[in-house]
């Protein structure tokens, strides 16, 4: 389905190749290329690059003021957790349990977990999940209150989910639990998972924002790798509408350039990487290495330069027959 997605995508009509969402992306991911070549550490880089990815990120998306996207909308799939963690001692019987609270936003279901060791010597115990209090806040402001009973043994090494009704904007979730007798202590962590945001295929920015978010991922890596950063970058900016035909356009004027140049003996006052062949360069290199050495070496270094000039030269060029 992305690939088909990304196929369209350059294929779009002429009024998307104009859409000025698109020509802000193309000029951001230039401006994302040219930070990657300069920057000495693109670990130092690494807040702005990610600033200009996620903003553009959140303009393809369209975001609304209620912290909704038209393009993209939040799934019931892990994006995330925030856990706390806490020492269980009162008895399940007992008409106050200890709690642990969690809050986080996007919030979609409560886990309870229980490790296998309570420290590095001592065995954990089971744990006892009386209810799971939640209160939370939709996206269109309105706040419900949920008291969900559980009433379930979690054992070391298990957990236990409880799905909350809806996706809360800001999740807040307490969460009683108790140990069996009061000789036995335990230890548990409450989290909660954050629904992930999934973007839509139908959107016309759909193959941009899968782009970016490629782009974010080597970012956010530890040592970013800058060449698979550049040519993704690179990639993203081939595959907007008319970039592809708009690069072929400067080449094709660039070596129009290049034969004026040849025919009329013009020259630019400067050479660059990419105006002479590996062939030539590698030329050059042996008539260096000649020159150097014994006045017969020297002599056929200058032989061999006077045959590459009389090669390259424009009157030369024009008189070698095109086959």
């Amino acid at each position: 389905m992305i690939r088909n997605a990304l196929v369209l995508f350059l294929f779009l009509p002429t009024s998307l190749a104009a859409d000025a969402k698109i020509e802000a992306l193309a000029a951001d991911l230039h401006t994302l290329a040219r930070i990657v070549d300069v920057s000495k550490d693109l670990r130092d880089s690494r807040p702005i690059l990610l600033a200009i990815i996620d903003d553009d990120v959140d303009k393809l998306r369209e975001k609304r003021d209620d912290g909704t996207y038209r393009w993209a909308s939040l799934q019931r799939e892990e994006g995330g957790r925030v856990t706390d963690e806490k020492p269980i001692q009162k008895v399940q019987t007992e008409k106050e349990l200890n709690f642990i609270t969690v809050s986080a936003p996007n919030a979609y279901r409560v886990l309870v977990n229980v490790p296998r060791k309570r420290s590095l010597v001592s065995a954990n115990n089971r744990v006892f999940v009386r209810n799971v209090i939640v209160d939370s806040t939709g996206f269109d402001g309105k706040t419900t209150h949920h008291e969900i009973p559980v009433n379930v043994w979690v054992s070391p090494g298990d957990s236990y989910g409880v799905p909350l009704p809806e996706i809360g904007k800001s999740v807040k979730a307490i969460v009683e639990l108790g140990v069996e007798s009061g000789n036995k202590q335990a230890v548990a962590n409450v989290a909660l998972l954050q629904a992930k945001l999934v973007d839509n295929p139908a959107s016309p920015y759909f193959p941009a924002v899968t782009r970016l978010l490629q782009i974010r991922q080597y970012v956010k890596t530890s040592d970013i790798p800058r060449g698979a950063l550049k040519t993704s970058i690179d990639e993203a900016l081939l595959a907007l509408p008319g970039e592809l035909e708009k690069r072929g356009a400067e080449l094709a004027q660039a070596e129009q350039a290049r034969k004026q140049m040849m025919t009329t003996g013009m020259t630019t006052g400067q050479i660059l990487a990419g105006d002479a062949t590996p062939d030539v360069v590698k030329e050059l290199g042996e008539i260096q290495r000649l020159l150097s050495g014994t006045l017969e070496q020297q002599a056929e270094a200058r032989k061999r330069l006077q045959t590459l000039i009389d090669a390259l030269s424009p009157n030369q060029m024009q008189q070698t027959p095109v086959k």
